[in-house]
């Protein structure tokens, strides 16, 4: 197949073992809720071709569970019955001109449960530890010697269920604090028997599973491991040692490849899926000082976060690796792969790194904030962009994440779209967002979507005030109502929604007035918290570094959420806070604004105390929908979908997730004419997966 010319390195074969890949870009293995029960779903099978065909990936690595107790998210080969998902899957990946490999590992997470709704079996290990994350606690069981070599067979039988389904490889995951990777570790194994103590001990279970894969997987089949260059903590193993380990494993010829990367689980989230606060390539220095230890055995690496295909080929043509992969950027953009082949790049979406795919799960949600399409292929994929049966003249009023999308996808649906926007550029909240300091790289998402909508010849009208009669003035078919939401002037929160008295005093500040109005308060500053996200800790820090003593003060123990807690960016947050010189006072709320001075008290407690001397207050409370236009105009035109923060405050990925579901209804026989209907209709048994055969 063609390849671009800038590429040469990226659009070139190689061979892992016995499989050649033709393109050396993959997607790699990531936790993955498409499966029903232990199986692949249909859903699966989708997501993983829509990154594969006409000219994508070469090659797909599946993250797996080697035994169903410990699957969590991800499907599991083990059990007899799942195998012809599994060849489902295989023979589909194949037809779309790729290559799949299985990684295969035991969950450190992921301990399973004895049955349906008891409580969680034990976390195996090679000693007893303690994991922490997210508020929940616990200790692994230290595993014995029966249950090395039962989780051995797993690994065999699992093995020989992937050989079965048509697999082209397996990787054995020895890496993100999985049960191998701890028995390697001197941080976690403390064992004093033959499988601790030496490193040639902490290597024996290691070398057991390559051993007993290898030989299941038999000669057509590549067997490679994940593998951690560094574990970045005191009293874990570091780049020489790692270097010692992949030497040994090599030599003994027990690898086709290596794949490399840093970060322990959970103490290293942070890295293991890097955020926006973190440097791209981050893995890249401890790759380049372990890859020597392969040899002639190809290395690949996803080298933390990337985003330009221009980084994969020079990472390539430099040595740093043999084969360069991603999971989010191809989340974002399933035609990552195949836009840099085409030179026709400008088309692709850039992962902004708000890691939604992971945080989402505080919320029961999955997918990417950027691309609601992402785990919805196989419904609302790229080729499901069929014309519309009526094509119509759409009105989309607001240019936030939500009113973008549904532009886009209604224009691409073939109707005739206007978009109004009041202010002078698009992006809404997401663009107030990107003029915080750190989250610059958002902006990325704003910008493509104003060339899509360019490009497919939207009709965009900035400083336009949008009113019941103008909107009705442009004869629309369909109305999608995007307006956002706004801060509360008042203080109301969902912790305390009431006005907080004195909130009118000339003093006090909304976050609108210093993102879109440039206030710039000095002196004791206070921000309260009320929602635990980008905003009220972008702020705080923005007004600590321009010179201000900044105190900030939050309804939770901590000024974050779980939103930004399971999208990794805890960390980051707390650190840059405390670089701006922001002190923290947690639990705790506003009863009284005065002219210098608050009454706040103690939300547990209810113990008041005054913070005296105050120059400024800014109020980074609750936000209330803008959605007046649509009430305006109920009853009025065809069909009419208020989408996002317009229909109620949530985050962004469900605005665009709306965007999306709206704006596809738009034209289309019998379809819902307003939220009301589709709220209240059944649900389109189009939505629900299948497994896979």
């Amino acid at each position: 197949m063609a390849s671009h010319p800038k590429y040469p390195n990226v659009f070139s074969p190689i061979k892992l073992g016995p499989v050649e890949l033709d393109t050396r870009y993959y997607f790699s293995p990531h936790g993955l809720p498409l499966t029903i029960g232990c199986a692949p779903s249909n859903d699966l099978v989708a997501y993983c071709v829509e990154r594969v065909k006409d000219g994508g990936c070469g090659l797909v690595i599946l993250s797996c569970t080697a035994h169903s107790r410990g699957r969590g998210y991800q499907p599991c080969p083990h059990p007899a019955d799942a195998v012809p998902a599994f060849r489902a899957l295989a023979d589909a990946v194949h037809a779309a001109g790729g290559k799949i490999f299985a990684q295969l590992w035991y969950n450190w997470n992921a301990p399973g449960h004895w049955q349906p709704l008891a409580p969680q079996a034990p976390m195996l290990a090679p000693s007893v530890s303690q994991f922490e994350y997210g508020g929940m606690s616990a200790a692994t069981h230290a595993a014995t010697r029966e249950e090395i070599r039962l989780m051995n067979e797993a690994h065999r039988q699992s093995a020989r269920h992937l050989r079965e389904a048509g697999f082209d490889g397996i990787e054995i995951h020895a890496s993100h604090s999985g049960m191998i990777e701890q028995f390697l570790s001197p941080y976690f194994n403390r064992r004093t028997d033959e499988y601790g103590g030496s490193l040639e001990n902490r290597m024996r279970l290691l070398v057991e599973t390559l051993e007993t894969t290898r030989e299941t997987a038999g000669p057509d089949m590549a067997v490679g491991m994940r593998f951690n260059c560094d574990e970045l903590v005191e009293g874990g193993y570091h780049t020489p040692e790692a270097y010692e380990v992949l030497q040994k494993i090599c030599e003994r010829g027990l690898l086709d490849f290596a794949d490399l990367d840093i970060a322990m689980e959970p103490l290293q989230l942070i890295y293991g899926m890097p955020t926006v606060f973190v440097e791209e390539h981050v893995y890249k220095p401890y790759v380049e000082k372990v890859r020597g230890a392969a040899g002639k055995v190809p290395v690949l690496s996803v080298l933390g976060r990337v985003t330009r295909m221009a980084d994969a080929e020079a990472a390539i043509a430099s040595g740093v690796c043999d084969v360069v992969g991603s999971a989010r950027e191809l989340i974002a953009e399933p035609r990552f792969v195949k836009h840099a082949r085409e030179g026709a790049e400008e088309l692709g979406r850039t992962c902004i790194a708000c890691n939604w795919c992971l945080g989402g799960m505080a919320d029961g949600a999955f997918g990417c904030s950027i691309n609601p399409a992402s785990y919805r292929e196989r419904t609302w994929g790229i080729d499901t962009f069929a014309p519309a049966a009526n094509p119509s003249r759409v009105v989309v009023v607001g240019g936030g994440p939500a009113g973008l999308e549904a532009a886009r996808v209604a224009a691409l649906r073939g109707h005739e779209v206007t978009l109004l926007e009041a202010r002078d550029g698009l992006g809404g909240a997401l663009a107030l967002w990107a003029s915080l300091p750190g989250r610059e790289f958002y902006r990325h998402a704003i910008d493509w979507w104003e060339s899509e909508l360019d490009r497919l010849g939207v009709d965009v009208r900035t400083l336009t005030d949008a009113t019941a009669a103008s909107v009705l003035a442009l004869e629309p078919d369909a109305v999608l109502i995007a307006t956002g939401a706004q801060f509360s002037r008042t203080g109301r929160s969902g912790k305390v929604d009431r006005d907080i008295p004195g909130s009118d005093l000339p003093h006090v500040f909304s976050p609108e007035d210093i993102l879109h109005g440039g206030a710039r308060p000095s002196g004791k500053v206070i921000v309260l918290d009320g929602e635990g996200t980008h905003a009220s800790a972008g702020i705080a820090e923005m007004l600590g570094r321009s010179g201000a003593d900044v105190t900030m003060l939050s309804q939770a123990f901590a000024p974050y959420s779980n939103r930004v807690l399971f999208a990794f960016e805890s960390e980051s947050v707390v650190e840059r806070l405390a670089e701006a010189n922001v002190e923290l006072r947690p639990a705790c709320w506003i009863r009284r604004i005065g002219e210098r001075e608050l009454q706040v008290y103690d939300i547990g407690s209810n113990r008041e105390s005054v913070i005296e001397d105050v120059d400024a207050v800014v109020l980074v409370t609750g936000r209330l929908s803008v959605d007046g236009l649509a009430q305006e105009l109920e009853g009025r035109v065809g069909q009419l979908f208020a989408i996002g923060d317009a229909l109620a405050v949530r985050p962004m990925a469900t605005a665009t997730f709306e965007a999306q579901k709206f704006a596809r209804l738009i034209g289309m026989p019998d379809a819902p004419k307003t939220v009301a209907e589709a709220y209240f209709a059944p649900d389109d048994p189009a939505v629900f997966p299948a497994p896979a055969a």
